[in-house]
């Protein structure tokens, strides 16, 4: 054993070593003790890898690994489920790269490390747990405080002096903003999880476009608005979708939107009809998107590191969650710059023939 194994041993990292000609592979101590195994135990490597890992893990990693014989990315980098001798799943890292090819650029050697992920993933799913619990113990009395300072702010209590109908609106602005916090944390749990289903219904875009204006009272700053530009004409644009699924990519769009444009803008949620699909355009008055983001405002956790965008914080979570759900139901979603201000977010689904 070299020095700089006998480092990653004691460190518990298990390296391999893989002749992808002849199929013949050497392991480290490590990465068999890390699967219960005696550490001088005479196995054959590749055998005992094909044998233990996770049968859903499996052509995940071995799609990762053609692309990096192919050439395609520099590392084959994959997290996946070992089955421990003892019979439960160990968590596994692996970092692997060729390090020898032939004349012709074909691979010969693969070799890398694995490192035990299990108690990592054992404290993200505690933490995921607890994250869900809390949220769904806030989500209750955030539902029936949303609904009180609603009535009241609907007259349904009688009139109200001046200051005090600012202080309701102003709670119930924050309030719609914490309870779409914690709806965003237990959406993302339940797409983490494959657990969110959609009941799809056809849809009349106009229909559903108004309802989105309608229910975004609560989240507008004092004096802005929201002006629909529909098409011309009254008939109805047909689409499929979740209707309130649908409601809330649309909102967090319109709220998003409200956040980053000045106190007293107008929002602009218009209706597009192209090339078979209709469009769902949200169009703020804010800074736009900075360079930084460009292709990443999908992703999960995404946020401005610098500018205007920084001042306002979130989970991060917001479009990713938009994102999947469109995907989820057909559709597609995007953004882009306007030439004078601001930027316009887009959510569009085929149309559907009545």
């Amino acid at each position: 054993m070299t020095s700089s194994h006998k480092v990653l041993d004691d460190a518990g990292i298990g390296v391999f070593d893989l002749n992808l000609v002849t199929g013949s592979s050497e392991v480290s101590c490590a990465w068999k003790t890390m699967l219960g195994l005696d550490a001088d135990a005479d196995i054959s490597p590749q055998q005992e890898w094909k044998a233990r890992i996770h049968p859903e893990d499996f052509e995940r990693v071995r799609v990762t690994d053609e692309a990096l014989f192919d050439g395609q990315i520099d590392r084959s980098k994959t997290v996946f489920r070992m089955r421990h001798n003892e019979g439960h799943w160990v968590w596994v890292k692996s970092n692997a790269g060729v390090t020898e090819r032939d004349a012709d650029g074909k691979p010969l050697r693969l070799s890398g490390v694995h490192i035990d992920m299990s108690e990592v993933k054992e404290e993200e799913q505690a933490k995921d747990e607890f994250v869900a619990m809390i949220s769904h113990e806030l989500r209750t009395p955030l539902t029936s405080v949303l609904g009180a300072l609603k009535m009241a702010n609907s007259g349904a209590l009688g009139d109200l002096p001046g200051p005090l109908t600012n202080l309701l609106q102003m709670a119930q602005r924050n309030s719609n903003r914490l309870l779409h916090l914690v709806n965003e944390l237990l959406d993302f749990k339940s797409l983490e999880s494959g657990e969110l289903s959609y009941e799809m219904t056809t849809l009349d875009a106009r229909e559903v476009s108004s309802d989105a204006t309608s229910s975004m009272a609560g989240y507008l700053q004092d004096g802005q608005s929201i002006k629909q530009i529909l098409p011309e004409g009254e008939a109805a644009l047909l689409l499929s979708a979740d209707v309130n699924r649908l409601q809330q990519i649309l909102a967090n769009l319109l709220s998003n939107a409200a956040k980053f444009s000045p106190a007293d803008a107008e929002i602009e949620l218009g209706l597009v009809v192209q090339d078979g699909f209709v469009s769902f355009n949200v169009r703020d008055h804010g800074s736009g998107v900075p360079a930084e983001l460009e292709g990443k405002m999908f992703q999960r956790f995404t946020q401005a590191k610098t500018g205007e965008k920084r001042k306002f914080k979130s989970t991060g979570l917001g479009l990713s969650i938009c994102k999947q759900m469109t995907e989820g139901m057909g559709g597609e979603i995007g953004y882009f710059n306007n030439d004078d201000d601001g930027a316009t977010f887009w959510v569009k689904f085929p149309i559907v023939e009545a």
